[in-house]
């Protein structure tokens, strides 16, 4: 290990020794193998204390995202779906959504809802926590917890547009991963196994699964690792009282936040896309993750929403050079120091996050577990490491 990968990593056990963070779990990787990294640092586990290893199954919430996808657009692989394909006659309860016009106001929709729409947020569907009219709309309806049962259970709720006229990050993808599961007549964890982790060497489905508690491996407690929060006295990271996935045994396959995964596992697919080496999608319909995707108002209100970027998790300068692809945030222009213009990436919630470079030939994955979005003590450490990658090219 060079000099400066363990000058990296002296500081980031600095922060878990500060209680900024419980541990981490780091890999890159470039497309000649010369760039092959693999780190694990802290605790998976601060009560009992747990040593982090690489193949600590961490709670993904929003990079499930991408696995998603990834099976959506095999179906257009197929030539079962297409891009421009109406999926309302599959998701009859998305069907029925009206736009939500104020908070007591609805209309009709008048659009379809394409595929295109779901993969790339711009159907309207929402998330009530980033949306205020949304939030208001499910407060003044007193709407009960949402259940996990079903995505059509858990997003019981309006459309904030009518589909391709904006951006709006939220549940698109959780119905996309319903679609799946109706065209393909699998469930999106069956589906995942058998034509996702499988074709990239990930043959224990414990390892990247909605279900960690159904099987061996990351479906034992020890293996996940424990979710953390910010003391609000001392700054430090402490337990947080999250539910462990058993504690919900009734719920269904959440296609935007519900794997859990081994980093390591995980990062199979990211390489395999980085190499586009075909076992996951075809070269043509994988290039769709690199390539802007939004119509113009939909990208004028994707860069409204990234021009303030503290909810997302990562590094998003205020560059007004970003578009929204099928995979993810995307950069698109030249203003990004390092980063190629068709640099791909996404996190979770939970400050876990990813990236594919394919002009650099590269990719790398970090991973912690606390529950403070775009954690600020955690966001120049993502920073660092992507930029230590970067010089190591």
């Amino acid at each position: 290990m060079s000099s400066s990968w363990e000058a990296f990593e002296a500081r980031v056990q600095k922060a878990v020794d500060d209680g900024i963070l419980p541990g981490a779990v780091m890999l890159a990787r470039d497309k000649t193998g010369k760039l092959n990294y693999a780190a694990a640092l802290g605790q998976s586990s601060l009560d009992p204390p747990r040593p982090m290893q690489t193949d600590t199954v961490f709670a993904l919430a929003s990079m499930t995202k991408l696995l998603t996808i990834l099976a959506a657009l095999q179906l257009v692989d197929r030539g079962l779906l297409t891009l421009e394909t109406d999926v309302t006659p599959y998701l009859p309860a998305l069907a029925a959504k009206p736009i939500l016009t104020s908070l007591t106001t609805t209309a009709p929709r008048k659009s379809p809802i394409l595929l295109r729409h779901l993969l790339t947020h711009s159907s309207g569907a929402g998330y009530g926590f980033l949306s205020p009219l949304l939030g208001e709309y499910n407060t003044a309806r007193n709407a009960p917890r949402a259940p996990t049962t079903s995505v059509p259970a858990r997003f019981d709720e309006p459309l904030l547009f009518e589909p391709g006229t904006s951006w709006a990050y939220g549940a698109s993808i959780d119905w996309a991963g319903a679609l799946v599961e109706t065209v393909s007549g699998e469930s999106l964890d069956a589906y995942l196994q058998t034509h996702i982790l499988s074709p990239v060497g990930v043959t224990n489905p414990s390892r990247v699964t909605f279900f960690p508690e159904r099987g061996g491996g990351g479906g034992s407690p020890a293996q996940r690792a424990q979710m953390t929060t910010r003391d609000g006295a001392t700054g430090r990271v402490v337990p947080a009282p999250l539910p462990a996935p058993e504690s919900d045994p009734g719920r269904g396959a959440m296609g935007g936040e519900g794997v859990w995964a081994d980093l390591s596992a995980y990062f199979e697919v990211l390489y395999s896309l980085l190499l586009d080496d075909g076992r996951v999608l075809k070269s043509e319909t994988a290039r769709w993750l690199f390539e802007p995707q939004l119509e113009p108002l939909a990208k004028e209100a994707l860069l409204a929403q990234v021009k303030d970027a503290r909810w997302i998790v990562g590094h998003v300068p205020d560059t007004g050079e970003y578009d929204w692809s099928l995979g993810g945030l995307l950069v698109d222009g030249h203003s990004h120091g390092h980063r190629n213009k068709g640099f791909l990436t996404w996190a979770g919630v939970f400050n876990v996050w990813w990236f594919i470079d394919r002009a650099a030939g590269v990719c790398g994955i970090f991973g912690t577990q606390i529950l403070v979005p775009a954690d600020p003590q955690v966001e120049p450490l993502l920073k660092e490491f992507e930029d230590e990658i970067y010089a190591k090219l």
